[in-house]
């Protein structure tokens, strides 16, 4: 499940941090039973698999967090991100994503409402059993305040996914997106430690450049409390000067 929008990540083309504490790209690769719900949190990139028809699911930080410290002022950001999802039938799925409040302390201080998001999710066919892909197209609308607001931006992206033996996978996350800062692309290799169906581990890392620039390392933990509840936990490093210094995520999601 290696999201980012969600996503702790942030960058301009608005995956709200979601590209933090997001989804993702392990959790598609887990062998699911047949009811099972394939969530996109935790990690950076998104999932390869869509709901099925009318079927609804609810992803919650709870919250996700992240901390900077940069020109000797330190900054820290608690999100509440939400993300709605719909499945349409024809491999399709609809999401709403919204950081519904966002407390930061520091320099400066600011609470209130963050960017709101409309995307659309399409599962690649694929003649592999071990491979999965799947596109996300994704519009970002400045609507949060201020302090929070990264303006309009667009963005696609592009989840690809190998199961391996044991409960094991690989994955790749390719990103590019258009904001008011200009052209910004992501890069994000990942690798699932363990999944056996309730407990899922993952590795990742992420690169960033253009309009925005990172380098992270971190992974997650995913638990399937029931076969439609999910709770997760992920922290991200960053590595060098320009990146955002720790992002962890918290969330429960659940589908009907």
């Amino acid at each position: 499940m290696p999201i980012p929008s969600s996503r702790c990540l942030t960058i301009s083309s608005g995956k709200a941090a979601g590209l933090v504490l997001a989804g993702a790209l392990f959790a598609p690769l887990a062998a699911w039973a047949d009811d099972d719900i394939a969530f996109d949190r935790p990690g950076i990139a998104f999932g390869t698999d869509v709901l099925a028809p009318g079927q609804f699911a609810w992803e919650q930080g709870l919250p996700d967090y992240s901390r900077d410290d940069s020109g000797g002022a330190t900054t820290g950001q608690y999100t509440l991100d939400s993300r709605l999802r719909l499945g349409l039938g024809a491999r399709l799925e609809l999401q709403v994503a919204v950081d519904s409040y966002v407390w930061q302390h520091g320099d400066p201080r600011a609470h209130g409402g963050g960017d709101s998001q409309l995307a659309l999710k399409w599962a690649l066919p694929s003649s592999n059993d071990d491979f999965a892909w799947a596109l996300l197209g994704t519009y970002s609308a400045g609507t949060g305040r201020a302090a929070f607001s990264e303006g309009a931006a667009r963005d696609v992206g592009m989840s690809l996914a190998w199961s391996l033996p044991q409960g094991r996978g690989v994955g790749l996350y390719l990103d590019v997106g258009r904001g008011s800062d200009g052209t910004s692309w992501m890069v994000s290799p990942n690798y699932t430690l363990h999944d056996d169906g309730r407990w899922m581990t993952y590795v990742e890392a992420g690169f960033a450049g253009g309009a925005e620039h990172e380098r992270q390392l971190g992974g997650g933990v995913a638990w399937h409390l029931r076969p439609k509840v999910q709770l997760d936990a992920s922290l991200l490093r960053g590595l060098d000067a320009g990146s955002t210094d720790w992002q962890a995520g918290l969330g429960i999601s659940f589908a009907l």
